[in-house]
């Protein structure tokens, strides 16, 4: 293992805060409002982020509704929602039937330059285990085709020569997990493990349960975060540890090796369980983000970075209030002026006992600093609330996003953030 540099923290806990900004702005709109339970064939509750097409088409999941019957309620969908005349339309492009088909999606879709679409399952333990799966376009409708059925997910990513990675494998110790390739052959797509995870009652020190894909550098690594593993005495909150970033980098021999480059909770003020993917830059820099921890304990965003030839963290920004947002799910988007984007929980609106949910901006200064602004504060009535997969942008700037729940018929939504 690679020696692990000591994070140099940065706070900047005194910064300006831009005033907030209704849900009910004109710059938000809601594309679907996704079904209730039971009431139709729709998808119910979005279980992953949304992806973009060359053509703006939008891609995602839901882990329950659809046609199927997995237990009281439907085995999730694959949906597609397309501008036309003026409007979003969404068309289901499979509902899974339980059994052989699977069930329950989740996590990103990966479209490749077939238009062909890949994601992993969560399964249901009483119709069919997890896996991974591709969904073929078809002159009649799309072809469903299981490539794995184990542990899986959530979220894969792929390379050029359109293999998958992520979250793939049940490890080497008792379904502790592994990352994963899977790759395609002509008999198949063939499956390598590449890392297996320690067990969590050994306290896993390399870090634990990938929560979301890895991410590639420009030289055909992969960089990723686990949520737990890594420090688990204090300042960490729990004995289960409050994650790592790692990098996994090609050997001699063509295998993976896997470094820890940062332990979370490396410090009093360090954030701690990152729950989404890192986002890269043109030069290299990588942005993420922790659902807890930092100066005041409501999670940060942070930079990670090389200089002078080692890895340092920086710490951009620390949630001081949940009123203005907290504690951040999903991941981060970057635009070419260096904004990042991404959503939390908190909020001005209490939701039936939990936090509504934001997007949030952070816009870089002149002095090094980020201006943090809210751009839409979710509630019961506008929008869905829980939008904890993050946000995607297309070329013009316009942010898309899904909530969990709430919406028209209370089973989450589809929105827009226009600049």
């Amino acid at each position: 293992m690679k020696n692990q540099t000591i994070s140099t923290i940065a706070l900047t806990a005194a910064l300006t805060f831009a005033p907030l900004a209704s849900a009910q702005n004109p710059r938000f709109r809601v594309l679907h409002n996704f079904a209730a339970y039971g009431s139709s064939t729709d998808g119910v509750i979005p279980y992953g982020p949304l992806i973009l097409d060359s053509k703006g088409n939008l891609y995602g999941v839901t882990i329950d509704g659809g046609a199927g019957q997995c237990s009281d309620y439907g085995c999730g969908i694959v949906f597609e929602l397309s501008l036309e005349n003026g409007g979003w339309r969404e068309r289901i492009l499979h509902s899974f039937a339980g059994g052989n088909d699977g069930s329950a999606p989740s996590g990103s879709l990966v479209l490749d330059a077939k238009s062909n679409l890949y994601a992993t399952l969560l399964g249901n333990s009483s119709v069919n285990v997890s896996g991974v799966f591709e969904l073929t376009p078809a002159s009649r409708g799309w072809t469903n085709t299981s490539l794995y059925n184990g542990y899986s997910g959530p979220g894969l990513i792929s390379d050029a020569q359109g293999k998958l990675y992520g979250s793939i494998g049940p490890g080497d110790y008792s379904g502790a997990g592994a990352i994963g390739e899977l790759s395609p052959g002509s008999a198949g797509w063939d499956y390598t493990q590449l890392y297996s995870f320690c067990p969590q009652q050994n306290g896993c020190p390399d870090g634990f349960l990938l929560n979301v894909p890895p991410t590639w550098d420009a030289k055909g690594n992969l960089w990723g975060v686990t949520t737990e593993g890594g420090i688990s005495t204090s300042p960490c909150f729990t004995e289960k540890g409050c994650g790592v970033i790692f990098e996994m980098t090609r050997t001699g021999s063509g295998a993976w090796a896997y470094h820890v480059m940062h332990h979370f909770a490396a410090s009093i003020y360090d954030g701690q369980w990152p729950y989404g993917s890192l986002v890269r830059d043109s030069a290299g820099n990588f942005y993420g983000s922790t659902w807890l921890g930092g100066f005041y304990n409501h999670g940060t965003v942070f930079k990670f970075s090389r200089s002078n030839g080692k890895w340092k963290e920086t710490i951009l920004y620390d949630f001081p209030t949940c009123t203005e947002g907290c504690m951040v799910e999903g991941t981060l988007a970057l635009d070419s002026a260096g904004n990042l984007y991404g959503t939390a929980a908190g909020g001005i609106n209490s939701c039936a006992g939990f936090s509504c949910g934001v997007v949030f901006k952070l816009a870089p200064q002149a002095n090094g600093r980020y201006k943090y602004s809210v751009l839409a504060d979710f509630s019961e009535s506008t929008g869905g609330v829980q939008p904890f997969y993050g946000v995607i942008l297309d070329g013009k700037g316009n942010l898309f996003g899904v909530t969990s729940s709430f919406g028209k018929y209370g089973g989450g939504t589809a929105f827009e953030i226009t600049p």
